[in-house]
């Protein structure tokens, strides 16, 4: 389904998503009853925020997580009710937000747990607070030691309420899984020295290779979007997962280019016969890495169709030298299906020495995110 006026769009699978929410339930559920947390920040990993939230939650998500105050507002003006939890720092002109919107937040220290009480107060209701425990990420988390004593200053603020105490494994998708285990052993004492109703330590990739670790919910990120946040281990329940972000531009032109021509800007690719070339309605504005010139591919007809010469700004070309029923208007894909053919955002990031993460969150906000199919 294409967007009028955009010459790349990005086709968001609903159905897909509702899957992924199923999966990643019943993946967490082998040690522990725990329910899904849709990780949301960095608009749905550039899936769309409303779009994606609605989406799992209407699908049986538990809540939603995002990173800053201002991702959780722009969801609840929205109309989203859910529970939210903010997983950043609260910053200085945070707390007023955060009580107003009924956002739960992470404390870091006394100074912010006083300023949460205080914005709690004046608008007469209580916020919900969690408190991270570094398991080894050496980023926002607390010592253990520091951990507990922070959650004895929030139980003494009258404006504030302990909801849980969570972590964050750094290489949970390891094969061998002692160090997390013993990173999970730690939180678990420490924890309990807190006296928390709720604990949370697993993101995806925890998920599915630290069931272990599951409790009362899981952080879903990248897994939510259908990607296996640990393809080496080759998780089966990780294979159902199913992607929810298709990328498409359009074939606005064909061109006739002679044997000897170059193409595009400083002459990278030289054509070695007579060939047909698409210019498509994709560029690195719209998130395409120019480092896939040369080397990258796009899918026409069901066929991989060779990038050629300089990604540029809004278009990029392409060999359809053996694509010769190729027609001006033709969808092109730049990440899912086309009939036996597909590209990922993990083939992508392989080329380009990167993540998913970075290829989803890349895509630029010209590109029009288009809900397709339906949320169980």
């Amino acid at each position: 389904m294409r967007a009028s006026s955009a010459t790349s769009w990005a086709e968001i699978d609903l159905s897909a998503l509702s899957n992924n929410v199923a999966v990643l339930s019943r993946s967490a559920s082998q040690a522990n009853p725990a329910r899904v947390a849709a990780v949301v920040k960095a608009d749905a990993y550039g899936h769309g925020a409303v779009t994606v939230a609605n989406g799992a939650m209407a699908a049986g998500a538990a809540r939603l997580c995002v990173f800053t105050v201002r991702e959780a507002v722009e969801l609840r003006e929205s109309g989203i009710e859910a529970p939210i939890l903010c997983l950043g720092p609260v910053l200085s002109d945070d707390p007023e937000a955060i009580a107003r919107y009924d956002i739960a937040v992470v404390v870091d220290s006394a100074d912010t747990a006083t300023r949460l009480d205080l914005a709690g107060r004046s608008a007469g209701r209580k916020i919900k607070v969690h408190v991270n425990i570094d398991s080894g990420m050496q980023r926002y988390g607390l010592p253990h030691a520091q951990a507990i004593a922070l959650s004895e200053v929030v139980r003494a603020c009258r404006s504030l309420e302990l909801e849980a105490a969570f972590t964050h494994f750094p290489d949970a998708g390891n094969a061998d899984r002692q160090a997390s285990l013993d990173a999970l052993a730690r939180f678990r004492r420490t924890a309990a020295q807190m006296r928390v109703p709720t604990r949370h330590a697993a993101a995806s990739a925890a998920t599915f290779n630290l069931p272990e670790a599951s409790f009362d919910f899981v952080r879903a990120g990248i897994a939510l979007y259908g990607m296996d946040p640990a393809p080496d281990l080759g998780h089966p329940k990780a294979g159902r997962l199913r992607p929810v972000l298709s990328w498409r531009t359009t074939l606005l032109s064909i061109r006739e280019v002679r044997r000897g021509e170059s193409i595009s800007y400083g002459g990278l690719w030289t054509a070695a016969r007579d060939s047909l070339i698409g210019v498509t309605g994709v560029g690195y504005a719209d998130g395409l890495s120019r480092a896939l010139s040369p080397g990258g591919e796009l899918l026409v007809r069901g066929k991989r169709a060779p990038i050629r010469g300089a990604i540029c700004m809004d278009t990029t070309m392409i060999d359809l030298t053996e694509i010769p029923d190729a027609q001006i208007g033709d969808a092109v894909t730049i990440i899912g299906a086309d009939a036996a053919e597909s590209i990922s955002a993990w083939d992508l990031a392989e080329r380009l020495g990167t993540i998913p993460y970075e290829i989803f969150t890349g895509i630029s906000a010209r590109v029009p995110r288009i809900p397709v199919g339906d949320a169980d």
